[in-house]
């Protein structure tokens, strides 16, 4: 069988697709190490680490302990605000604060309306604060190593602001779910280290006491029920200011979510995103990351097709090894990326997994749409 001109031309065009598509993944775009290294000296800033809690027992049983025991050798305290729980959260803090000299406890009254309780009680944490430093966090988070406040305060200098960190789900969560939180945070760093911060979508996020409670905290979003991090991510972000702490050391685990929960999350984030600035470079690469994945598969899956019907196996089996290649060199970025990220996601699921995340974010796009605005407002 002679091989023609089109032949070769579009086999060609494909390969060149197949290469070029890869570039257009987050799994490619490995976080750096931003600057600072305090490790290595005498200097460790006091911090107040803060998280709200409604019935969350379990959580604040499980993970607190090892906030409250990091090896630091600066003043570090732990400030939780139970935001008027039902369960037995009040008597496990009390067992908890009898154990840990720097823990420290108060409350919101459950008569709180009109505004967005959580964000209600991480001010009142940050008012109760006595350090320069703050971190927030979720109650159902947990450092992944005893060096992450260390790892974490390294960043602190005079010229930051702000620190974000990674967050990623317990090994309990479906891959999934693990591989799009770490996609998500990629992205957001990114972001964050070439142009402005847009979003975060993580619990794990450092900045100045002065600096919220001069700028008002949360007073521009206090309306909306979520969107914590997000909002003040966005409004205090600002360029070269903001730190990226990359390293395995500053990461918490998240514990993985209920299939309701997840959902609800991301219907929340979706709404939130609506409300930022900056996010017009961010949503674009985003958006080119999607389509070069799904123009991919499309033109080898189009061209196979019509090489079958019309007898062109030089061209079927060209379209196919091309397909190959590109499946190869994605599973050699993913397993690149499990590796930086400590993961243990298989590399080999990882394309499939990439695929399906459009259809599923445009599910939930459309389940947002027919929400109700006041569904994310305080009434």
């Amino acid at each position: 069988m002679t091989i023609d001109t089109l032949t070769i031309i579009i086999g060609a065009a494909l390969i060149g697709l197949s290469l070029f598509s890869v570039v257009f993944t987050p799994l490619i775009r490995k976080p750096r190490k931003d600057k600072t290294d305090r490790q290595n000296q005498n200097d460790f800033p006091s911090i107040s680490i803060v998280l709200a809690v409604h019935d969350g027992e379990e959580e604040i049983e499980r993970n607190l302990p090892k906030f409250l025991t990091q090896d630091y050798e600066g003043q570090f305290e732990v400030i939780v605000v139970d935001e008027s729980s039902t369960d037995n959260t009040a008597e496990v803090l009390k067992r908890l604060k009898n154990n840990y000299h720097n823990l420290y406890t108060t409350f919101i009254p459950d008569s709180s309306h009109y505004i967005s309780r959580r964000k209600l009680a991480l001010t009142v944490g940050v008012k109760a604060a006595k350090h320069d430093w703050i971190i927030f966090t979720d109650a159902d988070c947990s450092p992944a190593d005893d060096k992450w406040l260390r790892t974490m305060a390294a960043k602190c200098d005079n010229d930051t602001e702000l620190v974000i960190g990674a967050t990623r789900y317990h090994s309990d969560a479906t891959d999934y779910q693990r591989l799009e939180r770490l996609m998500t945070w990629w992205r957001e760093a990114y972001e964050t280290q070439h142009r402005q911060v847009f979003t975060y979508s993580g619990h794990n996020m450092m900045f100045r006491r002065e600096k919220f409670v001069k700028d008002n905290g949360f007073l521009n979003s206090l309306m909306y029920l979520r969107g914590e991090y997000d909002f003040l991510a966005n409004e205090y972000g600002e360029t070269m200011k903001t730190v990226v702490a990359a390293e395995p050391q500053a990461t918490l685990i998240e514990d993985a979510p209920s299939k309701k929960t997840w959902i609800n999350d991301h219907l929340y984030h979706i709404e939130t995103r609506k409300h930022l600035k900056h996010g017009r470079l961010y949503k674009t690469l985003e958006n080119a990351d999607t389509f070069m994945l799904h123009l991919n598969l499309t033109c080898h899956i189009a061209v196979i097709a019509l090489a079958t019907v019309t007898g062109n196996y030089i061209l079927c089996a060209a379209a196919a090894l091309s397909l190959l290649v590109n499946y190869l060199i994605r599973v050699i970025i993913a397993g690149n990326a499990m590796r930086a990220a400590n993961e243990t996601i298989s590399p080999m699921k990882i394309p499939f997994l990439e695929s399906f995340m459009a259809w599923r974010n445009l599910s939930l796009k459309i389940k947002h749409s027919k929400c109700d605005k006041y569904d994310f407002i305080r009434r």
